[in-house]
């Protein structure tokens, strides 16, 4: 065991490093004074929890990254959960290791890394390109960070998440109800909310028959991006949680994933419950039940016009859209002209400035997106990610209980439909981040309030890594 002393400058050490990185990277356009003063707090703070309790650093990073994404904190203007997934890898490398194994997923996510590192190199002219690949490389490893914590940490985590999302879900659901003048927002301004963009409203619409619909998106800000939170959040509360806790809160998430009206998010669904329906070895009575009550709900739902005309019109070519994606396929291979081994560059401003991003009518589908913005080396290594992912989860699906298959199934069911259709987890970081957290679950699947032991483990999973994490 190290001595206590070694310890504590070994805290101290990691922790001044680990600040002065984050500061370095996200304070470019605050005043150094403000930096230093918020440096110096979280340092102190900072060390004093990791050594601890860092079980606290854990279940905060996970709630506030459910339902707060895009939250900074106040007086600082740091994004919060930049700062706490800092305070992640700084509990982690402080404190014992728990796990030590290395999955097939956790490789390829590497190898991600690695291809998108020699992307960065190559493509970079300016530091606006090296800021977003250190925003995005701080997401995706909480991959590496978060697989090294044991079982009961772990499910801490995801149950802490789910909790975050269903909070936020409740919030959106109580401003989208309550709030029809969109102003709930501007009293989070604290935090960072209450900005309205370019479009002068925190309300998102869909447009209906030449009327305007609300979509939700409370702490989100928008319903495509809200949608995705929402389904890992769905995803991991039906796995994880039990009785009348799982109903309370799954039912809160999905009536707030269906009233964003995201149809990458609602496909999404349909899809992992097929799946799910397909693969796991339930009785013939329970999947008849399933499906039977999965097919009244949507009757239910198809009632409300919003819902049919949102699901509805996404196979008329009237919806614009569709009619942009089109566009955007079309021009692909033009837009890519002379860019494709490393692609077009990190920071450039479709990715950086919100109103060119608006203007530009890029491919709204992350494989070809990550290709766009990384080439085909990160292309390649993302499709590895998504491929090498649905294998687990197909065989997480053939074994029991059921909710052992819940976590791989809705992935499958992301990967075929939701990053087809939309991009967020490529050029946004809170989304980047909020995707590492479905990786890691997958690969951990902490469905089980205690962790299994040996003779509880399905001789199917061939991975002892798989095993290992349950």
């Amino acid at each position: 065991m190290a001595h206590p002393r070694a310890k504590s400058i070994a805290v101290t050490a990691a922790s001044v490093a680990l600040t002065a990185l984050s500061t370095f990277l996200m304070t470019r356009e605050a005043q150094l004074a403000q930096a230093a003063g918020f440096a110096l707090l979280f340092l102190v703070v900072g060390v004093a929890v990791t050594v601890l309790n860092p079980r606290v650093i854990y279940a905060s990073m996970a709630f506030a990254l459910g339902a707060i994404p895009f939250g900074v904190l106040p007086g600082a203007g740091q994004p919060i959960i930049f700062l706490l997934a800092v305070a992640v890898w700084g509990a982690v490398l402080t404190h014992p290791i728990a796990q030590t194994r290395t999955s097939p997923l956790e490789f390829t996510v590497f190898a991600l890394v690695v291809a998108s590192l020699i992307s960065v190199v190559v493509t970079a002219d300016g530091a606006a390109h090296l800021i977003e690949f250190a925003k995005w490389l701080l997401a995706t490893s909480l991959v590496f960070a978060l697989l090294r914590l044991d079982y009961r940490d772990l499910r801490l985590f995801g149950v802490a998440f789910v909790h975050g999302v269903g909070a936020a879900a409740a919030f959106a659901l109580g401003v989208f109800f309550l709030d029809k003048a969109g102003t709930t927002l501007n009293h989070l301004a604290i935090i960072g909310y209450g900005r309205t963009g370019t479009i002068g409203t925190h309300l998102r619409f869909y447009v209906m028959d030449n009327s305007t619909v609300v979509r939700l998106t409370g702490t989100y800000v928008d319903p495509n991006a809200a949608g995705i939170f929402l389904l890992v959040g769905l995803a991991l509360a039906v796995a994880m949680l039990r009785g009348w806790h799982r109903l309370v809160l799954g039912g809160v998430i999905v009536s707030a994933l269906i009233i964003t009206l995201s149809r990458s998010a609602i496909f999404t669904v349909v899809v992992a419950f097929v799946l799910l329906l397909l693969f796991q070895k339930m009785s013939l009575d329970k999947k008849a039940a399933a499906l039977a009550a999965s097919i009244v709900t949507a009757a239910g739902l198809m009632t409300v016009p919003a819902v049919y005309s949102r699901i509805f019109d996404s196979f008329s070519s009237s919806d614009k859209g569709t009619a942009d994606r089109a566009d955007a396929l079309a021009n692909y291979g033009d837009a890519m002209t002379g860019h494709w081994w490393f692609g077009r560059g990190w920071g450039i401003p479709e990715f950086t400035d919100e109103v060119v991003g608006y203007q530009t009518n890029y491919v709204a589908n992350s494989p070809l997106l990550a290709i766009y913005r990384g080439g085909l080396f990160v292309g390649a290594a993302f499709l590895a990610v998504l491929v090498v992912g649905a294998v687990l989860a197909y065989r997480r699906s053939r074994c029991e209980p059921w909710e052992n298959g819940v976590i791989g199934a809705a992935f499958v069911g992301f990967a075929l439909v939701g990053l087809q259709l939309d991009f967020p987890v490529v050029t946004h970081a809170p989304l980047t981040m909020v995707f590492s957290v479905f990786i890691v679950f997958l690969i951990a699947n902490p469905i089980d309030p205690v962790p299994p032991s040996p003779e509880r483990l399905d001789p199917t999973i061939p991975n002892p890594e798989v095993a290992v994490h349950g």
